[in-house]
């Protein structure tokens, strides 16, 4: 599962370790939530381009926002059978850039804070979608999530699919297909927050920490 995350680092270092993410300038978000407008990097017709979309996916071309199914995630095992999935998979790919995830072995205790990328920004595999506010298009999207690898496995079943190198990032926006899927690798540290993570990235009006 994947349900927090950071884009905590230079611009010029995502740009170096993100395919085709450029952001406005340095990133401060430590506590990225669900329901939360993210920047991310999407696949749309065979152009690359980078997005504010909303971290819970809406099904293609909604017409308004729903959260009665938790469609922040979506589980590499549905997705090709998924009528929410299948159709995003072949035509609607994407990346959510992120400097680490979290994960709470102990309920009600400050959380494990994930790195990968030998501490360098990294990517999500996700998917988007297309809804529509008061008639305005917007985007949503969701992180895939995986069964966890042997380190992941000591906190949680499952775990987001990690693309680390420019390289399998481009070929999972611009070919996609679930051999990228399943057969990445990555290597995974891990160190807990001193306190609570509202505590240490609080929110703020302007949805930054």
């Amino acid at each position: 599962m994947c349900g927090r995350a950071s884009q905590r680092g230079r611009r010029e270092d995502f740009k170096n370790y993100v395919y085709e993410f450029d952001p406005q300038g340095d990133l401060f978000r430590g506590n990225i939530k669900p329901t939360q407008d993210v920047s991310i990097v999407i696949s749309d017709r065979g152009e690359v381009r980078n997005v504010d979309a909303r971290w819970w996916c809406q099904f293609d071309g909604a017409k308004e926002w729903s959260t009665k199914y938790a469609t922040f995630n979506a589980n590499i095992e549905r997705l090709e059978s998924s009528p929410m999935w299948r159709g995003l998979l072949k035509s609607k790919r994407c990346l959510m850039p992120v400097t680490s995830f979290y994960e709470w072995p102990e309920k009600g205790k400050p959380p494990l804070e994930i790195f990968a990328n030998g501490g360098h920004p990294f990517a999500l595999a996700g998917l988007w979608s297309n809804w529509f506010e008061n008639g305005e298009r917007r985007q949503s999207f969701a992180v895939i999530t995986t069964a966890a690898n042997e380190f992941m496995s000591a906190y949680h079943r499952a775990m987001p699919v990690i693309l680390e190198s420019k390289d399998l990032q481009k070929l999972w926006l611009l070919d996609g297909g679930m051999d990228v899927l399943r057969g990445f690798e990555c290597h995974l540290t891990g160190e807990r927050l001193a306190d609570k993570i509202e505590n240490v990235y609080p929110d703020r009006a302007d949805g930054t920490d």
